[in-house]
């Protein structure tokens, strides 16, 4: 009898559960409603809805052009706003148990293919150390992108398939793979401008290290399917990526709220002071936060592959280049002159995510005896497990149910679409928009890639400009709508002092402007 389809079924009920445990125990985050990039994801949703995908959210008055892949906006079109609205987290889940499925299949059928005899439980062993690995069930910070309504999900999806089927392709001389990487890498290119990136910089690396022309073919036959299924509109998101990596280095990665939160390394003074005077929640933090020490203990699955490529059993022609390549982008992406390209741990993440499982069960295969490799295989899994409990409990969105005070207040003030609010923080004017169906200031989904307009339009972000009276007069501004935790982070100042209060509770202050 072929187990196959019994082990498809049993990880596909194992990563809906594991994933649904991670929806749970951020509860808390879902429940206080809409907030940051899901509230543009949701506006994207509803202007495809309208038969507009291309001409830009109407509800945004900041006149740039959009520029952002939107192909997990139109999967998500096919859902009904209201549930989108009340199930925010579901098309995700699919997207990665289904996508998991896939993947499995693959991983079972192109395990024969490597001729190695090594037990049959190694790579069941590493399929559950990748369901378990901390970065599918850490939701805090940044990463709860991959559980609400957001396109990171699909966009590391389609790399890390892009890379695991180009590995496969190659070592396994698999000439169907190179296609099905195309697929996948025109994926990427159609879900996100990060995903782009990855995928431009690890063929350009790769291709530095290892003079072989099939990864850079399948990469632009994949770019080649994106514009050719978005009918242009790929070309428009690559060069607005390109124009806004402008932006970034001369303005928003020199944003005093900005700019501590980017890609940065180690401090070692930094870490000796915290360690001398004995301020140890700080050291956590700073080795929690920097890198490489948070790609360490977020990643130690990739440690250990980097450890057997180079010092253990490989017999692999490409597979160290693969890893070198991602590794290059992960280090450059750390320095301050180059993190403005995103957050270095991400190239990781989108790399690696689908290659990991399987490259690490050839490995421990190669290198390891059958017991050998499962009692390492569950020390990870434990190690994982307790980390991500850890991360969950000092720094996770909370399980318990919180409140929508921002839908509270804006019931009192009657917002219609005729409605033009000016937001304090600019972050504010999404989630205003997204509960309410009035116009607000954000940019076009892509960002703004003229540097006369941001300078016109915002002083540092995510802060608009100081000279408030005149945005308010040239959009027609109703109301400015203040959040005071974000007002109290704003190290300059807005003087609304020639305003009366209309409306204020403990969160948020609104003044009426015309």
């Amino acid at each position: 009898m072929d187990l196959l389809p019994i082990f498809i079924l049993i990880f596909f009920i194992l990563a809906l559960s594991v994933r649904l445990v991670s929806c749970l125990s951020s509860f808390g985050w879902f429940s206080r409603g809409f907030a940051g990039d899901s509230s543009v994801h949701l506006q994207i949703i509803k202007q495809i809805k309208k038969g507009g995908a291309h001409r830009g959210i109407e509800n945004y008055v900041i006149p740039n052009k959009m520029s952002y892949p939107i192909l997990f906006h139109r999967m998500c079109a096919l859902f009904p706003i209201k549930f989108i609205e009340k199930f925010s987290f579901v098309p995700n889940l699919l997207i990665y148990v289904l996508s998991f499925a896939l993947f499995v299949f693959f991983a079972f059928q192109f395990l024969e293919l490597s001729e190695f005899e090594f037990s049959p439980f190694i790579l069941p062993s590493c399929l559950l150390l990748h369901l378990f690995s901390i970065q599918n069930l850490v939701s805090a910070g940044p990463a709860i992108a991959y559980l609400k309504l957001s396109s990171r999900l699909l966009a590391k999806i389609g790399c890390s398939l892009f890379a695991f089927f180009i590995f496969v392709h190659l070592e396994f001389d698999q000439e169907f793979c190179f296609f099905i990487a195309s697929f996948f890498a025109a994926v990427g290119f159609l879900s996100g401008t990060f995903a782009a990136q990855v995928l431009f910089f690890f063929t350009l690396f790769f291709s530095i290290l290892c003079p072989q022309f099939d990864v850079f073919s399948s990469c632009v036959l994949g770019l080649v399917l994106s514009l050719l299924v978005s009918k242009g509109y790929s070309f428009r998101s690559i060069v607005g990526m390109i124009k806004y990596w402008k932006i970034y280095f001369l303005r928003v990665r020199k944003s005093r709220y900005t700019a501590p939160v980017l890609s940065s390394f180690i401090n070692i003074p930094d870490l000796i002071k915290s360690i001398s005077n004995k301020r140890f929640k700080i050291l956590a933090k700073q080795l929690y936060k920097r890198e490489p020490t948070r790609a360490i203990l977020y990643y130690p699955e990739t440690l250990l592959i980097f450890y057997l490529l180079f010092f253990g059993e490989n017999e692999f022609l490409y597979l160290g280049e693969i890893y070198l390549a991602v590794a290059i982008v992960f280090f450059l992406t750390c320095s301050k002159t180059l993190n403005f390209l995103g957050e270095a741990y991400r190239y990781l993440e989108y790399g690696l995510f689908y290659l990991n499982p399987f490259v690490l069960s050839l490995l421990i295969g190669i290198n390891f005896t059958a017991g050998s490799a499962l009692i390492l295989v569950t020390i990870l899994i434990a190690y994982s497990l307790c980390i991500s409990i850890l991360i969950n409990r000092f720094c996770g969105h909370t399980y318990g149910a919180g409140e929508d005070n921002l839908s509270a207040f804006l019931s009192h003030l009657n917002l219609s679409s005729n409605n033009v609010v000016f937001p304090v923080s600019m972050r504010l004017g999404a989630d205003i928009v997204a509960r309410t169906g009035c116009r607000s200031f954000w940019w076009q989904p892509g960002g703004i890639t003229d540097l006369d307009m941001y300078d016109d339009y915002l002083h540092e972000y995510p802060y608009l400009s100081l000279n408030w009276e005149k945005l308010c007069d040239r959009h027609g501004v109703s109301f400015i709508v203040v959040d005071k935790a974000a007002q109290a982070k704003f190290l300059d100042r807005y003087n609304f002092s020639s305003l009366k209060a209309f409306l204020e509770d403990e969160s948020y202050i609104a003044y009426k402007y015309n």
